[in-house]
């Protein structure tokens, strides 16, 4: 799903949404390259690093779940 900050009432506002199984894969990749990269900030103290590699099992267990490596069916015109 795509999201839109709306800073007047501090939520976010949907936009769109997608089952394409390609673009969730991209999107899963993404966002782990991003949390895969901060580990790489060496100008992060210990702790915040900690914190990162915590992250980063964290979204990849969570991803793991809701957007396997391997998706159920094939149609990717969703």
């Amino acid at each position: 799903m795509l999201q839109y900050p709306d800073s007047r009432e501090a939520r976010t506002v949907a936009l769109a949404a997608t089952r394409n199984e390609k673009a969730l894969r991209a999107f899963r990749e993404a966002v782990l390259e991003e949390a895969r990269l901060s580990l790489f900030d060496w100008h992060a103290d210990e702790v915040i690093r900690l914190q990162d590699e915590v992250e980063l099992e964290r979204l990849q267990k969570l991803l793991d779940l809701v957007i396997p490596e391997e998706m159920e069916g094939n149609d990717e015109t969703n």
